[in-house]
């Protein structure tokens, strides 16, 4: 017998399609399925599953994509989310976003694959629920928005304001986020206001944000950045004079030499280890 308003064939297809995610299921849940190869040991099943004809499931697969995060177990959730976007496509942004709010380790890496896939194919979708992650009251969620526009808005067009505004936002990681998007190929969208951010950002009260900053000039040979960062060689933050002894590398001059042997003498192993390692770099004029 066949449900109600489902023909006979789209009630087959239905319940082989269910089987297959029970299937999936009980071979996440056994260790003896991970290891090497696993990805590839799954990839038939969940290709079986990546059709849209079980966009039916996208409510239960919401919730085991949701539970895998919460449990911290990245190979599940890549495979669910990648069934996930297979499936649903457009519909399965929001659960995709939530779950890059909730887990930013990406050490499975095609939760944040498929998301890009899914901006590429659906753009208007995707700047519609970015922006909105942008102006949530959560700041995970501002930071899973500022990252979409840097990646939608990959050159800094149309969307730098906003990111470049997020530098004075109230959460200290996303101020560091800001600082790092604005130092890679985005930054380019408004290179002197790019600038002078970062360069605000290296004063900034949280020593995450210093140390994006520092880390996003290294690129910027500029002499003002550059006794910028001569200074920051005496901040407080241990992570931040690491950065900065990196930041330093090639650039000439006795203030820029002395700066990095006072950090190859500093109290902290892995700054003395950064700023040996930079003097013995050759330097380029500015």
């Amino acid at each position: 017998m066949t449900g109600i308003g489902v023909p006979g064939d789209e009630a087959a297809e239905r319940a082989a399609l269910r089987g297959a995610l029970s299937e999936l299921d009980a071979r996440l849940a056994t260790n003896t399925e991970r290891g090497p190869g696993a990805r590839h040991r799954f990839e038939p099943l969940v290709e079986r599953l990546r059709s849209p004809a079980a966009a039916f499931l996208r409510p239960e697969l919401e919730h085991r994509l949701a539970r895998h995060v919460a449990v911290d177990d990245s190979f599940a959730r890549d495979r669910i989310a990648h069934v996930l976007a297979g499936a649903c496509g457009a519909a399965a942004l929001p659960a995709l976003l939530r779950a890059r709010v909730s887990d930013r380790n990406d050490d499975g890496d095609t939760l944040e694959l498929d998301l890009l896939d899914l901006f590429s194919a659906w753009p208007e979708a995707s700047r519609r629920l970015v922006l909105g992650c942008v102006a949530s009251d959560d700041p995970g969620t501002r930071l899973v928005g500022i990252w979409g526009l840097s990646v939608i808005d990959f050159g800094g067009t149309e969307y730098f304001g906003p990111v470049a505004d997020a530098a004075s936002d109230p959460d200290p990681q996303v101020r560091a986020d800001v600082m790092s998007i604005l130092g890679s190929i985005f930054g380019v969208g408004d290179p002197p206001r790019a600038l002078a951010t970062l360069i605000a950002g290296t004063g900034d009260p949280a020593p995450e944000v210093r140390g994006a900053a520092v880390a996003a000039l290294g690129s910027s040979r500029e002499e003002p950045v550059t006794d910028l960062l001569v200074a920051r060689a005496e901040d407080t933050d241990r992570r931040v004079r690491f950065q900065v002894a990196w930041s330093l590398a090639g650039r000439p001059g006795p203030l820029v030499r002395a700066a990095l042997e006072r950090l190859a003498a500093d109290q902290d192993a892995d700054v003395r280890d950064a700023a040996r390692a930079v003097l013995e770099l050759p330097t380029r004029s500015l």
